[in-house]
């Protein structure tokens, strides 16, 4: 059996995005297609408190991506502490900013991070 992919690691100063997700396969593909991104760091969270802990603990974070399982009250809360204790950090959300579809998350992490198709 394959292990699901919980985070990846790019270099040394790749930017680095946290992933509020809720399902454990999904988190692993959209990772996954984040790796094929190539030079970012990703953590893939399954619950607000685990992205949360994460956001609190990582010295840097440039994008933060809420899936779509969070509630409006989730995102509300986890918009309101990026933009107050993390305002240079880029927020998306799939589903809400644009459609639920692994090709337009992958085109908006490419545009938001600078990581453009080669």
């Amino acid at each position: 059996m394959t292990s699901l992919t919980s985070e990846i690691r790019g270099p040394e100063g790749a930017p680095v995005m946290v992933l509020f997700g809720g399902n454990p396969h999904r988190r692993h593909e959209v990772l996954e297609s984040i790796r094929a991104i190539g030079g970012i760091t990703a953590y893939g969270a399954l619950s607000e408190e685990e992205g949360m802990s994460l956001l609190a603990t990582l010295p840097s974070v440039q994008l933060v991506l809420i899936g779509g399982r969070y509630s409006d009250e989730q995102r509300v809360r986890i918009r309101a502490h990026v933009r107050r204790a993390m305002p240079s950090t880029q927020l998306t959300e799939p589903g809400v900013d644009y459609p639920y579809d692994n090709a337009m998350i992958e085109a908006d992490i490419r545009a938001r991070l600078g990581r453009a198709r080669r």
